[in-house]
């Protein structure tokens, strides 16, 4: 009886054993999000949570089974955007006051991981609890260059024909850049949260002002190519007039080198008076042309 006392009791110790040594949340702590490897079976699907039981019989055995425990972080990342308006200083020449239409975008952004898609994210990045924040740093820099160039490309476009309607519905620089960021974020971050994100500072030019000195720098190039064309026009009748003269004096050329007694006779056909003499020269003349002939 002892003995079987004795062995249920050594069962239920070694039950509670294998139970305790195979048990996940035991080596839970706080602030981590705890992912599991296996050397048969790769990376857990999922993070394991606490208030649950998570038995994993790999445990067992030394070196099949690791729990890796990633910090729950929050990076921050601020950086600015300087710039200035599509040809701001060719517009800003036609205005009297030269104004400057430069602008300067300062975002504030706290970055995260998605809970739901960490698990795949590892497994993909091979991240490990050394390597996390190493992987994060070139990854806000990332951030950093995808924001910048979409900001430049869609968001500050977007803001110019925002202005150029003028209506009462207009969205504000801020609204633009916030829906700009966030498109981004979906289509190139989506295993990244973004907890939160503001902008510190918003450094505009006046809009009204850059319309008008665009709606001038194009009134005075439109003038410019009126100008040039009836300038080019001028330069073309003319050039084909002296063309025609051209053309007409190599004519005359060949017609007086052909007919060499033209030039005499041209030249008594243009007297103001003609005596008689110079009548009977002149009949001789057209005679002698008539032979030739």
């Amino acid at each position: 009886m002892k003995r079987t006392i004795m062995f249920l009791a050594l069962l239920v110790l070694l039950c509670g054993a294998v139970l305790y040594l195979g048990w996940i949340q035991r080596s839970l702590t706080e602030g981590h999000w705890a992912l599991g490897f296996s050397k048969s079976r790769g990376w857990e699907e999922r993070i394991f949570e606490p208030g649950r039981f998570d038995f994993r019989w790999e445990r067992l055995f030394p070196g099949i089974y690791s729990l890796h425990l990633f910090p729950i972080k929050q990076f921050p990342l601020s950086f600015s955007i300087r710039g200035e308006l599509p040809s701001g200083a060719v517009y800003a020449e036609v205005l009297d006051s030269k104004p400057s239409f430069s602008y300067e975008i300062g975002l504030e952004l706290q970055v995260g991981f998605q809970k739901e898609s960490f698990p795949a994210l590892v497994k993909a990045e091979s991240l490990t609890p050394l390597n996390l924040e190493g992987w994060m740093e070139g990854k806000k820099n990332e951030i950093q260059q995808e924001l910048t160039a979409r900001i430049l490309r869609v968001g500050i476009p977007r803001i110019l024909e925002a202005a150029s309607t003028g209506t009462s519905l207009t969205p504000s620089w801020q609204e633009i850049l916030r829906e700009t960021v966030l498109k981004v974020w979906e289509e190139r971050f989506p295993s990244l949260a973004l907890l939160s994100l503001s902008f510190p500072k918003i450094a505009v030019p006046d809009m009204e002002l850059y319309l008008k000195g665009k709606s001038l720098y194009l009134a005075v190039e439109q003038a410019k190519q009126e100008t040039l064309i009836a300038l080019s026009k001028k330069h073309l009748i003319e050039e084909l007039t002296e063309q025609r003269r051209i053309e007409s004096l190599k004519k005359y050329g060949e017609l007086l080198k052909t007919y060499p007694l033209l030039i005499e006779y041209l030249a008594i056909e243009k007297m103001e008076r003609i005596g008689p003499t110079e009548l009977q020269l002149l009949q001789e003349l057209q005679n002698r042309i008539l032979k030739e002939r």
